[in-house]
């Protein structure tokens, strides 16, 4: 399915929305944009109201940072919080506790069985290296680490770093976080320029699997060949054999039913982002 259909597709099948909205504040008003809201709380309020799933706890702009387009009906971080947070206790003020539901199924993904005790997760993560990377989602269960990077709609992984001054960056900040992952790298490193102006969003996070408990997974749609060529390549130019197993891209198709065969209610995530795709 070319892209251009496969978004079509998706923005037809959103839910009815009563406030449509407009695309950087122009234009004609679109039916997948929930109005235009002008703080954090007017967006949390919106999304809570039309965006997110029945069986889904209403988010909290303070506790949750909502990125700009959040209040997209087809918001990939929306998706996420959709996805994860059902199966998910509460908060505790800096990092959420995952129900066994949720440990199951990143056990399976990660091949392992995972142990409750001491198990969090997070969405919005920022690990303490220097680039303050914000991930999707987060999760750890004793020597394991997942970091996810979600994506639905969007065309494409960020290619190019838009830091003032890449090569700086890229010296100070990234080189170093290189070196401690050069095992998933083919040649044992990535070059400057095929960092910063080819694969940049998923070598950045990538970076994370610095040992074969860390483990970086890229989820997105089975539809969405933009993505999924795009990873291919890298994952060829640019892995390792053991990277590949640490750096991985996983169809959300793929995830939902390890998730049914779980037995986890997953049904109503699926009829609104997957059920009308190919």
């Amino acid at each position: 399915m070319k892209y251009e259909e496969f978004k079509k597709k998706v923005i037809d099948n959103m839910p009815e929305n009563p406030i449509p909205g407009l695309w950087q504040g122009k234009g004609a008003p679109r039916k997948h944009i929930l109005g235009n809201p002008s703080s954090p709380k007017e967006q949390a309020d919106v999304i809570n109201k039309y965006s997110l799933l029945p069986n889904v706890p209403l988010i909290d702009s303070d506790t949750i940072h909502l990125q700009q387009y959040a209040h997209h009906l087809n918001s990939s971080q929306i998706m996420c919080y959709n996805f994860f947070r059902p199966m998910i206790e509460g908060f505790d003020g800096t990092m959420y506790h995952p129900k066994d539901d949720l440990i199951k199924l990143f056990g399976m993904e990660v091949d392992e069985e995972l142990e409750h005790k001491n198990a969090v997760c997070n969405f919005e993560y920022i690990d303490k290296s220097k680039d303050n990377t914000n991930f999707d989602f987060y999760f750890k269960s004793n020597h394991i680490e997942v970091f996810c990077e979600i994506k639905y709609t969007e065309p494409w992984f960020a290619k190019s770093s838009r830091a003032k001054d890449p090569h700086e960056r890229f010296e100070s900040v990234y080189k170093p976080m290189i070196d401690k992952a050069k095992d998933i790298f083919a040649n044992g490193s990535i070059s400057e320029s095929v960092f910063n102006t080819k694969y940049y969003q998923l070598a950045r996070n990538a970076i994370r699997a610095t040992s074969s408990g860390k483990h970086v997974f890229f989820i997105c749609p089975r539809a969405n060949e933009n993505l999924k060529n795009q990873f291919r390549q890298f994952s060829t130019e640019c892995l390792t054999d053991e990277g590949r197993k640490r750096v991985k891209l996983i169809n959300w198709e793929d995830i939902v039913h390890d998730a049914c065969r779980l037995g986890i209610d997953i049904n109503a995530f699926n009829n609104r982002y997957f059920v009308f795709l190919p």
